[in-house]
């Protein structure tokens, strides 16, 4: 596998969907229980790019591009005095864990939000099943900004919310 992070197009959006229809539909590392349809993915790719933001795919090369994850900072919250904060998203095809492409994207994303207005990044994570994405955030320089108990009910069960956080231009 030969992993190239690169900035995402709008033919990556239905590779993308896929992805995360999984985590829809398997876990509960994200709250959506429908998973968005690709018009939608499409709508989200045009915002982030045009409001300057990474989207970001790592792909690998010697499956002919095969989208093997994405990550992207998209809106923490929809209030202007937020406008500099953003939420960080990153999700890797299932069963390609544990093999640097989480932490590929994270290194690229975090380079490129240098170069934006993004001023504070919020990692939220769901506490249950987390684990690895929590530790792929603080190896990065997030720092723990608090938890939240049982703030969403899937599967069945309340989840938990891990908040992290990084600053950008202060590492």
């Amino acid at each position: 596998m030969s992993i190239v992070v690169r900035p995402a197009g709008i033919a990556d959006c239905p590779q993308i969907a896929d992805i995360y229809r999984h985590y829809v539909e398997h876990t509960v590392a994200t709250f959506d229980t429908t998973a968005p349809a690709l018009d939608v993915w499409e709508q989200k790719f045009t915002a982030i790019t045009t409001a300057g933001r990474p989207f970001l795919v790592a792909v690998d090369s010697d499956e002919r591009d095969e989208v093997a994850g994405f990550a992207y900072l998209g809106a923490f919250r929809n209030m202007p005095a937020y406008g500099q904060t953003s939420e960080d998203t990153i999700y890797l095809r299932p069963g390609l864990g544990g093999k640097g492409i989480g932490s590929a994207l994270m290194s690229r994303m975090l380079a490129d939000a240098e170069h934006t207005d993004v001023r504070q990044i919020i990692a939220v994570i769901a506490a249950t099943g987390g684990e690895a994405s929590i530790a792929l955030h603080l190896k990065h320089g997030f720092t723990h900004a608090g938890r939240l108990r049982a703030t969403g009910y899937k599967a069945g069960q309340w989840v938990d919310t891990v908040y992290l956080q990084y600053s950008v231009g202060a590492q």
